[in-house]
Parts: C-alpha cells; structure tokens; sequence
C-alpha cells in the first residue's frame, strides 16, 4: 500500500482564545523528516475566538500549506469544534490535542511510523490505539517550569477487544482518555456520534462512547500527549467544576443514553461502558459531597440526580446508589476530601483488598 502522499494522522486543535499557548502546541508537530511531516493533517479549529490566535496559526499554514489549516466557526464549545474537525480530517486516524498543550514531537514521529507500518500490515489496522501521556503542573505564573507526572498504561500489543480491555481496565486506564486516545477515522465516522456542544466533560462521551464498539484495540507504550494542568480556570479544577454542575449532569445522562445501543456494542462494550460511566458518575458524587466545602449545599441535588438515574437505567443506579449512601454519610460526618483520600480510601483498601473487588468503585484513579 502506498503511503508516501497519504495522510495517516490527523491532529483536531479546538481553539478559543488560546493565543499564549499555541505557538508551543503548533510548534511541536515540526518534524525533522519531511516525508512523515507531510503525513500530518493539522486542523486548528478556530472556535470563534477573539484573541490573535488565528494570526498564530495562519503563520504556520503559510510555512506549511500542506500540513496545516484553519476552520473558523462561531463559538460552539470544545465538543462542537471536535465536530466540526472530525467533517473534514483527511487522516487514517485522528487524535485531538487542546491548543494549550503539546506533543513529544519524537515520540509524533515514532507514531506516525508505528501507524502507517501497520496500515501496511494490515488493511483494518485498529479501531483505536491507546497510549501514555504525561501531565505538567505550572509551577508559578509566567514561568516555563512544569514539573512532569507520566500517565503510563502498562499493557502493549494488541489486538485486543473491548472486555480484554475491561478486564485489565486500571492497566490501560490512562490511555483510555482524551489525552490517551487515537481513533481510526473512518471507524469514529461509523459510529455516530456527535459530541454535546456548548458544555464541559464532553471529553468522556469522546473516550467512553466509541470504544464500546470497537473491536480492535492496540496498546502502544509511548507518551505522545504532553497536558498543561494546574490553572484555577481549567475545567478540572473543583472552583470550576462547581460552578459547571449542569455540564456534568447533561454528558452524564449522555452516557447512560448510550447504553440503550449496547446490543451494538462491541464484545464486552457493553461493560467497559458500564464501568467507565459509573466511575465518571462517583467522580461527580464524590465532587460535591466530599471535595465540596460547604458539604450542605448539593445534598438535596445529589438525591435527585440520583433518583433520575434510577429512572434512567436500573442497573448503573443499583451501582452507584451504594457509593452515593456512603459519600452521603461522609458528607454528614463532615469529611474533608484530604481525610478521605488520604485515610478513608487506603484504609478501605486493605480491609476489602483480599475479600472483595468492591474497593474499586470508590478508588479514584488520581
């Protein structure tokens, strides 16, 4: 198969008012060897930004017309910006990349040859590819200091299907991210779906939703995203999460829509679904009855929502609703997230590690 003129990767930046930060980005996918260079597809997604974000980005398809190029639409959100780029990439597969972070730019190399040397291989290489990242906190304002945390999966090879990566959920966990994951284009087209717009947290209706109908799923050990973490603004932050509770509800019961297609769903889909969700839906629990402060504010909110996901699907309530009665009676005790983290988790740990699996639901993976 010939590959030389193909494009194997294609790189999604959604941009709003990303000026300070997207020159790193768009710098990063330079690649010393012009015949892999010219294997990217590069498209900044200028979601109405009113910055000079687009000047930035212009400079870089004057350089590199081949490699790069602009979509400008109005303001839609990060999920509708990811739609907009997923119309027109002209990729094998496709990776999205936040304009405020960056790739290895070796480790881009290393993959673009590990996916085209596939396709070569095999005509339906893979449904999806998860890889390894690492996270960088900024250590003080206007300053290039990020000490780095790597987010390793621990398993490699594959193919392997949907419950096989169930199964051994926390050894590709990190992979199974945003920030972990590559799609087969045409394979992500078939599925449908379209992203919630105008809202938060779509990110795990990208990461969990697809992979329950993938059927062929690599491993492949390298850290290719480099995410930028540690700004109060960001969504991941509990002053901004708080204030986004509407975001996180409406993408939760996104995910559990989607499980009434599981009999579409790949094997074991269905449960790698099922587990992804319900920990998404401890995180939230866990966010406003233990790491929120004012632990009487979201009680009688978290008792409704909870009631509308017994409405929604019997079996993810029956999952949960055991974890909410006991964030309930944390909440009551007044727990701070620091004592349940750091003793309540490690001491429920030991006392199920050898009895039970039932530790895992209220592990977070940090």
């Amino acid at each position: 198969m010939e590959t030389e003129n193909k494009k194997i990767l294609s790189i999604i930046i959604p941009t709003y008012n990303a000026a300070k930060f997207l020159d790193k980005g768009l710098s990063s996918f330079i690649i010393d060897d012009n015949s892999l260079l010219n294997m990217l597809d590069i498209v900044v997604v200028n979601d109405g930004s009113t910055d000079n974000s687009v000047e930035i980005a212009q400079k870089y398809v004057n350089k590199y017309p081949d490699v790069y190029r602009i979509l400008n639409k109005e303001n839609g959100g990060h999920g509708s910006a990811i739609n907009e780029g997923v119309k027109i990439i002209k990729g094998s597969y496709f990776k999205v990349v936040d304009a405020d972070d960056w790739v290895n730019t070796d480790v881009l190399k290393e993959t673009i040859c590990y996916l085209r040397d596939n396709e070569n291989k095999h005509e339906n290489f893979a449904d999806a590819v998860l890889m390894s990242y690492r996270s960088y906190v900024l250590q003080r304002e206007n300053t290039d200091e990020y000490p780095y945390d790597d987010k390793y999966i621990t398993k490699n090879g594959g193919p392997y299907n949907a419950g096989y990566v169930d199964e051994h959920l926390y050894d590709f966990w990190w992979g199974l991210s945003l920030h972990g994951v590559i799609y087969n284009t045409q394979f992500y087209r078939n599925t449908g779906l379209t992203l919630s717009e105008g809202v938060f947290y779509e990110d795990q209706e990208f990461s969990i939703i697809p992979m329950a109908y993938a059927e062929s799923i690599y491993a492949y050990d390298k850290a290719l995203y480099e995410y930028r973490v540690g700004d109060v603004n960001q969504s991941v932050s509990i002053e901004s999460s708080l204030k986004r509770l509407d975001h996180y509800e409406k993408v939760i019961m996104r995910l559990i829509e989607a499980g009434r297609d599981a009999e579409h769903f790949s094997i074991g889909g269905k449960q790698l679904w099922f587990d992804k969700t319900s920990k998404f839906i401890n995180d939230y629990l866990q966010l406003c009855l233990i790491r929120n402060t004012d632990k009487k504010q979201l009680r009688k909110r978290m008792k409704l929502f909870v009631s509308q996901i017994e409405k929604k699907n019997t079996d993810m309530y029956k999952c949960v609703n055991k974890n909410y009665k006991v964030f309930c009676a944390l909440n009551k005790m007044h727990m701070s997230d620091k004592v349940y983290q750091n003793y309540f988790i490690r001491l429920l740990h030991i006392c199920l590690l050898y009895t039970s699996d039932a530790a895992d639901d209220l592990i977070g993976v940090d």
